[in-house]
């Protein structure tokens, strides 16, 4: 069972991190999305072209049999790689998005997947994310033939914001060992976490919609989190939760876990923001 969660629980787009691997359930997968739900496009993209390197070479090649739980990547370095990735979850790499921040173009582009392995022009590790996100921004227009536009719309959110009576959470020691995961589904420790991630975290990896931090606490924080998940949560990560048994000690739901051990809320609201449109792109030659 854990080696399962291990792979379903994946890093999936994490490049502001290096040398990530499949990990063991001891870690927990990053979101794509350093801004939940009001990612801008424009504004993940505006690395200045002039100082940032290229992918002085990258292999594409198409899986034969796709398997969504299996997706991991990593940066080492100056080389890049990624397993089991659709074209869609490419683009959430590049411009830092959402699932529901990327819309249109063909069926393929979210059932089609990739081992991708590309290494960067130049000397010296590379540490910063923007130079990643700008090389795949080339990759995707070079390789994909990928053309898109912006437009602005309203999303389905969830704000995380302080429940009635304050947070219940501890401070972290930065001194002591940090590091988040998950034992199995619905039974995760976050050690070192800020909530902007956790939030981040929530709406990539376990609920249908973004995760907006509204709480206003910074810093960071440890905490466990124990609720029963049900079967619309996890589906993202092609993670199929079976029905719950008949337990009278079973964990809360997910809302309910969070307001008691965590004194936080979760609820539902509509925002604006840009969304990344696809008008054209086409499968890779296998060069």
């Amino acid at each position: 069972m854990k080696c399962t969660i291990a792979l379903l629980l994946l890093v999936l787009v994490s490049t502001s991190s290096s040398a990530q691997t499949t990990p063991s359930p001891a870690q927990l997968p990053s979101s794509p999305a350093q801004s939940t739900g009001a990612a801008s496009p424009a504004a993940a993209a505006s690395t200045t072209a002039s100082t940032s390197p290229e992918f002085e070479a990258a292999t594409i090649k198409p899986v034969k049999d796709p398997d969504p739980n299996r997706m991991n990547d990593r940066e080492e370095g100056r080389r890049f790689s990624t397993r089991y990735t659709s074209l869609r979850d490419l683009i959430q790499m590049a411009y830092g998005l959402d699932r529901q921040q990327v819309t249109g173009g063909p069926e393929w582009v979210v059932t089609d997947e990739f081992d991708v392995d590309a290494v960067a022009d130049g000397e010296g590790p590379l540490e910063d994310s923007r130079q990643w996100k700008t090389m795949l921004q080339k990759l995707l227009a070079d390789r994909f033939n990928l053309t898109s536009h912006r437009e602005q719309r309203e999303l389905s959110v969830y704000s995380l914001v302080v429940a009635k009576g304050g947070p219940k959470l501890k401070a972290a020691d930065l001194n002591d060992q940090q590091g988040s995961g998950c034992e199995r589904l619905g039974i995760c420790t976050f050690r070192g976490d800020s909530l902007q991630h956790f939030a981040r975290w929530m709406g990539f990896v376990v609920l249908d919609k973004p995760v907006v931090d509204k709480t206003g606490l910074a810093g960071k924080f440890d905490f466990i989190l124990k609720w029963t998940p049900d079967e619309t949560q996890f589906a993202g990560m092609g993670i199929h939760v079976p029905p719950p048994v008949d337990n009278p000690n079973a964990p809360p739901g997910l809302f309910t876990a969070i307001q008691e051990q965590l004194g936080l809320m979760l609820e539902p609201q509509k925002i604006p923001s840009e969304v990344l449109v696809i008008d054209h792109a086409e499968r890779p030659t296998e060069n």
